[in-house]
């Protein structure tokens, strides 16, 4: 019997004009945005959850990846 996968979370932020549906973009089909504007400012941070699978992992590729387009992540504790 294997361990299931942990979901993981992070907080990601960016410039003005980071939206879900642009962080949603960049995203692999193992992760997701679950909220948005958490502070209450327009486009300023999303929260996104997932699970590691087959290397698209959240160090590995979805942070990086992110990075890519201007948009910073850190993992958080739920």
């Amino acid at each position: 019997m294997s361990t299931p996968t942990p979901t993981r979370t992070a907080l990601i932020t960016g410039t003005l004009g980071t939206t879900a549906e642009r962080v949603a973009a960049y995203l692999p089909a193992n992760y997701k945005v679950v909220d948005a504007d958490i502070t209450g400012r327009t486009g300023d941070t999303i929260i996104i959850q997932g699970t590691d699978n087959a290397g698209w992992t959240l160090d590995g590729y979805v942070l990086p990846r992110l990075a890519s387009g201007l948009m910073f992540g850190v993992e958080v504790e739920v």
